[in-house]
């Protein structure tokens, strides 16, 4: 990630702590700022409190409301509706993303720099986007 792109605030929703570490702790060692939530309720609590991540992280099977019950609540309007990337071991066809706009999906197991690079990248689109990395989306991948 070059200086001049701002850092990313990720927010990952994931149950498997050691997964959500490894992760946070990539992302971070990037620049980034990466807060985990181990459920759907500890997420909302996190955005409730004041947090507005740039990007979200989600996990479909989770303890308590499942990954499409926390998009259906609403919570992420009260963040700025920050696109969403479904991370699942759960097989999600694409019509399920566009019912619920999420902006794609990485199934598990996934290795870490594909991850960060989707962050990074996302990230990278949200502003000036940075001409030397391949543009067109999630699906380009």
């Amino acid at each position: 990630m070059s200086s001049g792109v701002p850092k990313a605030r990720v927010l990952m929703i994931e149950d498997d702590l050691t997964l959500a570490s490894i992760i946070t702790k990539h992302l971070r060692a990037r620049g980034h700022e990466a807060r985990m939530a181990a459920s759907a309720e500890e997420a909302a609590e996190l955005i409730r409190s004041g947090y507005r991540p740039t990007i979200v992280l989600l996990d479909i099977n989770l303890p308590g409301d499942s990954g499409w019950g926390f998009l259906r609540g609403g919570t992420l309007a009260a963040a700025g509706s920050p696109p969403v990337f479904v991370v699942s071991a759960t097989n999600v066809p694409p019509s399920r993303l566009r019912e619920f706009h999420c902006a794609g999906y990485l199934p598990k197991p996934f290795a870490v720099p594909t991850l960060i690079e989707i962050v990074e990248r996302h990230h990278s689109e949200a502003g000036d986007p940075d001409p030397s990395v391949p543009q067109g989306g999630f699906d380009a991948l």
